[in-house]
């Protein structure tokens, strides 16, 4: 097996390079040619392979370096689609098409390689297909299974691994390229209904309100050469805007419900009784079976592939992806607030606007309005951001007014 990675130079590409080399996998790394792009290719070349710099953790994995020996890394598109038996684009959301058209004119529609969205964010294989064909096959991750840095070219800093994650195969694939997936990344909840990573888009929740009500600050604190910290500063020192939030949290539930979907959160039906004995149960087999990693990965996936089956509040998220015990009627501002992973300094980056506002609110707006559910939390920002920044990000982005909306609701519910 051939990995393809599209996007070596991105932080997340870097660390899918390393880990999955280090893995014993062939990867080919592909850059566009660019300055940076050419940078990157000529350090890891030089050095003969990169370097893996792990923290320290409890799987007691050392920082090392890894040699490329079958693995290359290339800015040639011909070499990457010809060889590749499976392609992952690590590049932003908002580059995704434009890689894929990029791919078309060189072959890869004849040959069905397997596409992989790190992340997806919201509604992107419709755009693909209009592309390389419906049912082109098209992985969606709701997330990317890396924390990761590159702290200088040619070295990937991996913290953190995701426990499970939820991905979606959108398109016809065969049993070859499923065994594949699922030795690629055994610890992915794998469903063939694409809303449950559309909808679960946390990043369209957290990020973009987040950074524009607080964009003053950020940019003032910056010029002073001080610490925003995104999520303690920006969310749990501010009630009022997790209030806003956790409305365009609603906004997305309740889509989720339109479409007959289950849901953790629902102000009209949270199902928190159910939530606990899940939860619960999850629990209890982690403190019996803990210490033992491969049994622990495999009843994790059992559990997120039946809860990610629903679409889930933030504070739902958070309770399964952190171990942030849930608390019933908590605000999610203070769930934000005892939150370990945000309590250390997140830095605000601005992609949390320009990537998440396109892909994610733009999109569960258009979804909104089909559905008959009252978008307003979810308007204001996008206006706001229109009127400060982008007045054009509604046109440019996820608008699906390409697509009818029975077309989408069909994409999202698996039916097509």
């Amino acid at each position: 097996m051939i990995i393809g990675i599209y996007g070596l130079g991105s932080q997340s590409g870097l660390a899918y390079f390393a880990d999955m080399v280090n893995r014993g996998y062939t990867v080919i790394g592909y850059n566009r040619p660019s300055i940076n792009g050419n940078s990157v290719i000529n350090v890891i070349n030089k050095q003969g392979g990169v370097y893996l710099e792990r923290p320290e953790n409890s799987n007691n994995e050392r920082s090392h370096f890894i040699p490329l020996d079958q693995s290359q890394v290339t800015n040639d598109l011909n070499i990457l689609v010809e060889q590749s038996d499976i392609i992952i684009i690590t590049l932003p959301s908002i580059y995704q098409v434009a890689s894929v058209e990029e791919m078309e004119k060189v072959g890869i529609k004849k040959r069905q390689v397997p596409l992989i969205l790190s992340p997806s964010r919201t509604i992107a294989t419709p755009y693909i297909w209009k592309i390389l064909g419906e049912q082109y096959p098209v992985v969606c991750f709701s997330t990317c299974p890396y924390s990761c840095k590159v702290p200088v070219l040619g070295t990937s800093l991996i913290k953190r691994r995701k426990r499970t994650w939820m991905v979606s195969l959108e398109g016809r694939f065969n049993v070859e390229q499923k065994n594949m997936l699922r030795e690629l990344f055994p610890q992915a909840a794998l469903s063939k209904i694409p809303a449950l990573t559309s909808l679960n888009n946390i990043g369209a929740v957290f990020h973009c309100a987040t950074y524009l009500l607080n964009y003053d600050e950020i940019k003032r604190k910056e010029s002073v050469d001080e610490i925003f910290s995104f999520y303690m500063d920006g969310i749990a020192k501010r009630p009022e805007v997790g209030v806003v939030l956790e409305q365009i949290d609603q906004i997305r539930l309740q889509i989720a419900s339109k479409l007959g979907l289950s849901t953790f959160g629902l102000k009209d039906n949270p199902r928190e009784d159910v939530w606990r004995k899940l939860t619960n149960g999850l629990r209890a087999l982690e403190e019996e079976y803990e210490g033992e990693i491969d049994i622990l990965r495999k009843l994790r996936r059992l559990f997120s592939e039946y809860l990610n089956t629903s679409i889930l509040s933030s504070q739902h998220w958070l309770d399964i992806t952190y171990g942030v015990i849930r608390i019933e009627g908590e605000s999610l501002s203070d769930t934000i607030g005892r939150t370990p992973t945000y309590q250390k300094n997140s830095v605000p980056q601005l992609r949390y606007m320009t990537e998440d506002i396109p892909t994610g609110l733009v999109p569960l707006e258009r979804l909104a309005k089909y559905l008959d559910v009252d978008s307003f939390a979810i308007t204001n920002i996008i206006d706001e951001y229109e009127r400060r920044f982008d007045p054009f990000v509604r046109e440019k982005g996820r608008n699906l007014m390409e697509f009818n909306r029975e077309y989408v609701i069909q994409y999202l519910k698996g039916e097509l």
